[in-house]
């Protein structure tokens, strides 16, 4: 009776043990599936674009010598600093560019909601944005200054004095942030494109344009009567540019795609090329 006993013990912790090893072999299978679905589900940006075989870049084609229209062999193109920059960036990916031409103000917007991969733009990576996009690092670094009419360049001696005056700026950009916000200047006239701003300073509606030194230059060169003021403005916003990507999330993974914008940009540095392109944008703009 008592081996009967101990034999249907024994038997039944056998049984005892199988099941707490299915049940642990499930668990550590159902595991090992969960990692393998969550990894799978993440789609890398980059091998997207390369699969597609183009790079679909947001800009706003009004902000020269960093992009605007100019017709080559006959055909309207978008050229300047930042297609210089882009075609490399795409070069070294093996795709080829495609553009999408819109409002500056437009352009994150478009990129949040995947119209576009990329955006080049002389956009300065400024703390907002960054809430919202990632960035590269950064390709140009830009002062700002005023455009006036020729004749005061030494009206402006310090940033304040401009709250005395008449402001333009481009609307959407860190000189509109700076000008609004930090001097706080609630009536400036903030219009979507820099030509549009040019023609209320030639027409006496403005006194002054804050802009980037490089898109001041090649504009004065357009007009007899205005000129660069004197002194620099806003220098703790100074103008830095970097491409703005979307970042990471919903399954798809960025950081391989940054990665290899900041390789070409690096690239470009260390070989004198970003400088040699911003002259070669400052000759097709004039």
């Amino acid at each position: 009776m008592k081996l009967k006993k101990l034999l249907a013990t024994g038997l039944a912790a056998i049984m005892v043990m199988g099941l707490v090893g299915c049940s642990s072999s499930k668990g550590s299978s159902s595991s090992a599936s969960s990692d393998a679905s969550s990894s799978a589900a993440k789609t890398e940006k980059l091998q997207q674009i390369k699969d597609a075989g183009v790079l679909k870049v947001g800009t706003s084609a009004e902000y020269s010598p960093y992009e605007f229209h100019k017709v080559v062999d006959g055909e309207d193109k978008i050229v300047g600093f930042d297609d210089f920059v882009v075609q490399e960036i795409a070069k070294d990916m093996g795709v080829k560019v495609e553009y999408e031409d819109m409002d500056f103000d437009g352009l994150l917007g478009a990129l949040q909601a995947d119209k576009v991969d990329i955006v080049l733009a002389g956009m300065t990576p400024d703390e907002k944005r960054k809430k919202s996009v990632d960035f590269s690092d950064i390709y140009y670094t830009n002062s700002n200054v005023c455009i006036v009419a020729k004749g005061k360049e030494d009206t402006i001696k310090k940033s304040e004095d401009l709250k005395d005056l008449k402001v333009g700026v481009q609307k959407g950009t860190t000189q509109a942030d700076y000008v609004t916000n930090t001097l706080g200047i609630s009536d400036a006239t903030q219009l979507k494109k820099i030509p549009d701003l040019m023609l209320e300073l030639q027409n006496g509606k403005i006194d002054v344009i804050v802009t980037g030194k490089a898109v001041a230059e090649i504009n004065v060169k357009k007009y007899d009567n205005i000129a660069i003021g004197n002194t620099t403005v806003g220098d703790e916003v100074a103008e830095t540019a970097a491409a703005a990507i979307k970042k990471s999330g919903n399954g798809v993974d960025n950081t391989s795609f940054v990665k290899s914008v900041n390789d070409t940009i690096k690239r470009l540095q260390d070989s004198g090329d970003m400088d040699k392109y911003m002259q070669e944008a400052l000759k097709l703009a004039e």
